[in-house]
């Protein structure tokens, strides 16, 4: 058995990325052509595509990933949108409709064809607990661990040291199964090469770790994003916004002087409550490994499934 395979520049052509997409795993002679021209694409459920392994795009920007993966035993390109909080599911629709209808007008082996799209339909994580405020603990815990575990990829890079670089909770997506994804790399760099340049205006303040906001100087590291993941923790535990309606004076003042950290609700589960204070500590030595959150998370999830 073959597998077609990528080649050595990660800088692939249209041209190699139409064999990707029709390229039976089994076929040791020319891609096989499959026009789409007459054909409706449908919408292909995220359980239809496997990913190779490891799980990490050849190609990224800041609206979309590519994958090399299978679908129903072809070898294919999976693209994935990621959209802002502020983009309604129909401008999303939208925006997949004209590629698709470019994809099957111009049908030619230079361009992508086209399978069918998914998509996380929920929307950012951000929006999911703006529209719900009733989410059960059993269902708090498993979005956190979603998201603890997209940190932990990201951290456990090949790349030494990489960092995310800009962790809010408009940064992560939720499918319609409510698993959570990390998405949003335009940032991604390792901590060596992450600087507090202009960059830092696009990280919101509210997410930042005391160190930060004592000293423009402090380099953003693996310490500084648990952090701010601490702070998406506890929006999933409140459903509410932090710091909200806050100026940079007092989120400065509250953070850094009076080492304050907005309350939980009295009925979270109290391991889960304690993951998001270490997180959100002062001192960063307290602040968990993204491996180590995953662990425990596991473990909350585990304890509120069997209540």
């Amino acid at each position: 058995e073959t597998r077609t395979s990528l080649p050595a520049n990660p800088s692939l052509t249209r041209t190699t990325l139409g064999q990707l997409c029709i390229a039976p795993r089994t076929s040791r002679s020319q891609p096989v052509t499959i026009s789409i021209l007459d054909q409706d694409i449908r919408e292909i459920k995220p359980e239809e595509l496997i990913y190779d392994v490891p799980k990490e795009p050849f190609i990224k920007n800041d609206n979309s990933e590519i994958f090399k993966g299978e679908y129903n035993k072809f070898t294919v390109a999976i693209k994935r949108y990621a959209y802002s909080s502020g983009t309604s599911l129909s401008q999303v629709r939208s925006v997949f409709k004209k590629e698709v209808e470019t994809m099957k007008r111009f049908e030619s082996p230079n361009i992508l064809r086209m399978f069918g799209i998914c998509f996380c339909e929920k929307g950012s994580l951000r929006a999911v607990l703006d529209s719900q405020r009733k989410l059960p603990w059993d269902r708090k815990a498993r979005l956190s661990l979603d998201a603890a575990q997209g940190i932990y990829r990201l951290h456990q890079s090949e790349e030494k040291f990489k960092v995310h670089g800009c962790i809010n909770s408009s940064r992560f997506l939720v499918d319609a199964g409510y698993r959570v994804k990390l998405a949003y790399f335009e940032l991604a760099q390792t901590e060596t090469s992450l600087k507090r340049t202009k960059d830092r205006k696009r990280r919101s303040l509210c997410y930042s770790s005391p160190q930060q906001l004592e000293s423009v100087n402090h380099p953003y590291n693996k310490a500084c994003e648990m952090y701010s993941f601490g702070v998406v923790l506890w929006e999933i535990a409140t459903c509410k916004i932090p710091f909200k309606d806050c100026s940079r004076k007092e989120v400065y003042q509250m953070v850094c002087k009076d080492k304050y950290t907005e309350p939980l609700p009295e009925d979270c589960p109290q391991l889960l409550g304690e993951l998001i204070n270490n997180c959100r500590s002062y001192d960063s030595f307290y602040r968990p490994t993204a491996g180590v959150l995953v662990d425990k998370l596991c473990n909350v999830v585990e304890q509120l499934g069997e209540d």
